[in-house]
């Protein structure tokens, strides 16, 4: 029996059913037949796998479980087929993650594609990765003329297939989930814009139970704007690891160059003000001394940023503001950043959604995650100024 890892993607053409007859030979699979639509989460469909271990490593950090069926029939892959003579516009984003062990196998969005007409999509039950399927924001729900599969071995003819020595285990149907995907966290809302109100009264004190919130509004519409585009310009360093890719720009070396626009001068140098880590202790109640990080970020069209569990290394806490300047597309992003615990997989990750003049304030700990997802390769950047501050001590001991 052959082992596949991946999801495969096919165009059968006018060939559909002699293909799924070769995939059935291909995976020593004894029938292959027609299936209901995979389990829904929030909107979301499953595609596969329904039964590895991948599965329940996954769903468990969404707070999703898949619950078990009687039905002990050994399934060996599943896939999903749309016509090519259906309307591109409906097509469903076809979402892959996989689990990163650096962050304790939190789920990595490594794709994200719109279905193409005429393609037929299957998950092995070995696959590594789990395939989600989601509606086209046209339409809100799958296409009708989907068809679903699943290749199987009957176990009336005892073709029962080996996974790692050890049978298939029985197929699980979805439950209500007690906790949903979207978890969205604080917010706080400032006028006059934060960084122009010298005395702002609002607070809200970081905790390793309260990690985060949003701050909203930080400048005015104009000054945004300005320094939006001032940033266009930029010198920017393409960075790229195993889970993030993006560009940054260091901005105070920048900002002293006799070529950086003004509103960026005028915006660091207010930036580097001390008075902006008393405003950061107020409002967090955290007692920061130093500010050790003042970057401007860009995330391109398929970047993503995935620091993972990223402590100090001195053992220290630290304040982050992630002031987000522009959104690739806020329509289409209901989220924009996700704050999670590796220390508690059960625990709902955080969510913010993306809007333009806001700040997450987050708490940078010993146990800290945060993830920028994936840009659309449709949609424009995301610019953004980082900032991050150290405490004096540590609140938590």
């Amino acid at each position: 029996m052959m082992i596949i890892r991946q999801p495969l993607y096919i165009y059968p053409g006018d060939r559909l059913d002699s293909e799924l007859d070769r995939l059935r030979q291909i995976f020593s699979a004894t029938a292959i037949k027609s299936s209901e639509p995979g389990p829904p989460f929030n909107h979301v469909f499953l595609l596969g796998p329904r039964t590895a271990k991948t599965t329940s490593q996954l769903l468990k950090y969404w707070s999703l479980t898949l619950n078990q069926s009687s039905d002990s029939t050994p399934m060996i892959a599943w896939g999903v087929w749309m016509p090519p003579q259906d309307n591109p516009l409906h097509a469903p984003l076809v979402q892959v993650y996989r689990p990163l062990r650096q962050s304790g196998d939190r789920p990595l969005l490594i794709s994200e594609q719109p279905l193409q007409p005429g393609e037929l999509i299957i998950v092995t039950e070995h696959c590594d990765s789990l395939v989600m399927l989601s509606p086209s924001e046209v339409t809100q729900t799958l296409p009708d003329h989907l068809q679903w599969f699943v290749w199987h071995s009957d176990i009336s003819m005892k073709n029962f297939r080996p996974i790692y020595g050890q049978p298939y285990p029985q197929i699980f149907q979805p439950q209500t989930p007690v906790n949903t995907i979207n978890n969205p966290g604080p917010i706080l809302r400032n006028s006059p814009p934060w960084l122009r109100d010298c005395y702002p009264e609002i607070t809200f004190p970081l905790t390793p139970k309260t990690p985060s919130f949003q701050l909203i509004s930080l400048l005015t519409s104009e000054e945004l704007a300005a320094l939006t585009l001032a940033l266009n310009d930029a010198p920017w360093t393409r960075q790229i690891r195993e889970a993030s890719s993006h560009d940054i720009c260091n901005l105070v070396p920048w900002s002293q160059s006799r070529t950086c626009p003004s509103v960026v001068k005028q915006m660091v140098w207010q930036l580097q003000n001390p008075n902006l880590k008393r405003k950061v202790a107020e409002l967090t109640g955290i007692p920061v001394i130093s500010r050790r990080e003042l970057i401007g970020s860009r995330l391109r069209p398929g970047d993503r940023l995935f620091p993972g569990q990223n402590p100090p290394r001195d053992g220290k806490l630290r304040v982050q503001l992630h002031w987000v300047l522009q959104v690739p597309h806020t329509p289409e992003r209901p989220w924009d950043l996700r704050v999670g615990s590796s220390n508690s997989p059960e625990s709902p990750s955080i969510v913010y959604a993306a809007k333009p003049n806001s700040a997450l304030c987050l708490l940078i700990g010993t146990d800290s995650s945060y993830e920028i997802p994936l840009i659309p390769e449709n949609a424009g950047d995301r610019l953004s100024i980082i900032m991050t501050f150290e405490a004096k001590v540590d609140p938590t001991h």
